[in-house]
């Protein structure tokens, strides 16, 4: 059995980077697949340097005034401004701003032009129906095609 470089790693993942240590049907191909192939001795070298570092490394436990480090970071960033309507929409305006600061302020000018249109429509409707065309209205209903109903 020929073993290829894909298989050497993935055999390597999963067993370990010490050969011998491999299931018996696999341990001579990936011994002549790691003799003639100097890519697979440098991947080798690789698994092994990394696997002796996560041996040699140690956890070390946090300092027990970690919790209390994190709260008192954040209270100290805490916004101390008095709040205001000016300040509201600043904020907004800064998180959702645009890069370009022409096209922000057309941009909010259209928005309060659609805002106003809106607000001028809906108080000063110009659909109005006046007395007169009501009356014709019902007139037209009640006598449908010449039928009164």
């Amino acid at each position: 059995m020929r073993m290829d470089p894909k298989q050497f790693r993935e055999y390597m993942l999963i067993y370990g980077t010490d050969i011998l240590n491999w299931p018996e049907d696999m341990r001579t191909p990936g011994l002549k697949a790691l003799k003639s192939s100097l890519e697979l001795q440098a991947i080798l070298e690789d698994e092994e340097r990394f696997e002796r570092v996560l041996r040699e490394s140690r956890y070390e436990d946090p300092d027990p005034d970690l919790a209390e480090r994190i709260i008192s970071a954040s209270l100290q960033k805490e916004d101390k401004r008095p709040y205001s309507v000016a300040g509201f929409f600043s904020d907004i305006f800064w998180e959702f701003g645009m890069p370009n600061r022409a096209l922000t302020a057309v941009s909010l000018s259209l928005l309060v032009a659609l805002i106003l249109g809106f607000a001028i429509g809906f108080f000063y409707p110009s659909g109005a129906i006046s007395s007169e065309q009501n009356q014709i209205n019902l007139e037209a209903f009640l006598y449908y095609e010449g039928d009164v109903l």
